[in-house]
């Protein structure tokens, strides 16, 4: 069967990687519902005209999934679908908390830790105060990375700032988008790569040297704003960020947070704060959640306009960091029931019964095996605990219950093996 193909940039997961998948989004879907944010769900697809209007993803729209026929397109992230939502039903209560676990597709080119389907776990603000929401949504995607034990940084920006940098040494605005889009990737190309293009826009040397003072400045957070605070004639969007700062200190986050102006954020509906959180590893440079305040999007799909800010946490590279695929674990429940014999099966699963209504995970042997092979499946999974029922165990109305870690066995009543299962 090594001849079927699996969609290029998409991928089966095996048991052991599926379950530490499933375990993770739990747990940061309890952080999500922790933090007070409201759960909705929408369609798989979305109108290609909608994914594909001016402004909305910009040069990204190349990387849609459209359907042949109807006009719809796999969704190419939760955001989007989320302003149509909201821009629909314009009877929500504001300000609108919400947060989403999907997956989307993306015609990317695949590559470690970037595949065309992958999974997004989203928090959103639609209507909320700036620096206030801003903070909660940061927040709240940081402490879901401390309650899986991961190690990150924070970092922030706004793209008001490059805008005003610009302005004021004359670039023209209608290549602002396309330098905030190389400075963005000076994760991947570098300093000198971020250079070389912006020169090949047509940019004077002067011009690149100012720009690359200013995305690669160094000194205390505060040392950063104050530089940019020089060519800023606004100073709403400084207050911002300094605000979003002091609110952050509050919660107590484990990770470092720092200005860094080469942070643009790629896609066009981004209208001022930007965010990341990388990986505290540096063996691991690309970002693992990302967003921003997209105050216009809802608009641009025929809603009223409403401030907006939303973060989204990439799973895919979570998971990849945390080298999910070595993960032991194979199956959800903690005992498997073997049978001595066929005739033992309906004792066994009498005895199912019992450990399931104390809230045990049980499976049991599904198929025609002895002894020695209902062990040996046993071990494959990695299970802690097996409960052996024979002719004996059935005529005493007891069980054996067989450490698999120690090796360690004993006969129990149904009452004293599910103490001994669950620690008591």
């Amino acid at each position: 069967m090594a001849d079927i193909p699996t969609p290029r940039g998409m991928r089966d997961l095996m048991p052991n990687e599926a379950l530490f998948r499933r375990e993770l989004l739990e747990k940061i879907e309890r952080v999500f519902r922790r933090y007070g944010f409201l759960t909705i769900d929408t369609p798989v697809l979305e109108a290609t005209k909608i994914l594909t209007a001016k402004d909305v993803i910009g040069d990204e729209s190349k990387l849609i999934f459209e359907t042949k026929s109807e006009g719809f397109a796999l969704k190419y992230d939760q955001t989007v679908s989320l302003a149509r939502y909201v821009a629909t039903y314009q009877s929500l209560p504001m300000p609108f908390k919400r947060y989403c676990i999907d997956k989307a597709w993306r015609r990317d080119e695949p590559q470690k830790g970037r595949y065309r389907e992958f999974t997004q776990a989203d928090v959103d603000i639609i209507g909320g105060r700036a620096p206030v929401a801003d903070a909660e949504v940061i927040a709240t995607a940081a402490k879901a990375l401390e309650e899986i034990g991961f190690e990150y940084v924070v970092r922030l920006n706004n793209r008001v700032f490059i805008d005003s940098l610009l302005a004021s040494i004359g670039v023209k605005e209608e290549l602002f988008n396309q330098i905030m889009r190389i400075i963005d990737k000076m994760d991947k190309i570098g300093r000198d790569g971020v250079i070389e293009q912006l020169q090949a826009l047509g940019l004077d040397r002067d011009t690149v040297d100012k720009i690359d003072r200013l995305i690669n400045s160094e000194g205390s957070e505060e040392e950063k704003l104050e530089l940019v605070e020089k060519t800023m004639s606004d100073k709403a969007a400084l207050q911002e960020v300094r605000e979003t700062l002091e609110l952050l200190k509050l919660y107590a986050l484990k990770g470092d947070i720092i200005v860094d102006f080469s942070l643009m954020r790629g896609l066009d509906y981004y209208t001022g704060i930007v965010f990341e959180i990388m990986a505290g590893d540096k063996q691991y440079k690309s970002s693992m959640a990302g967003g921003g305040r997209y105050d216009k999007l809802t608009s641009m799909l025929g809603g009223r306009q409403v401030p907006a800010v939303g973060i989204s946490l990439g799973i895919d590279r979570i998971l990849e960091v945390m080298n999910f695929s070595s993960s032991q674990k194979q199956t959800f429940a903690t005992v498997f029931i073997a049978n001595i014999k066929d005739s033992n099966y309906q004792y066994a699963l009498k005895v199912a019964a019992a450990l399931r209504a104390a809230g045990i995970g049980v499976d049991l042997n599904a198929a025609s095996r002895n002894i020695s092979n209902q062990l040996a499946y046993a071990n494959a999974l990695k299970f802690k605990w097996v409960i052996v029922c024979g002719d004996a165990e059935e005529k005493l109305n007891n069980v054996k219950v067989r450490n698999l870690i120690d090796g360690v066995e004993k006969s129990a009543t149904l009452d004293e093996a599910i103490k001994t299962i669950n620690g008591q």
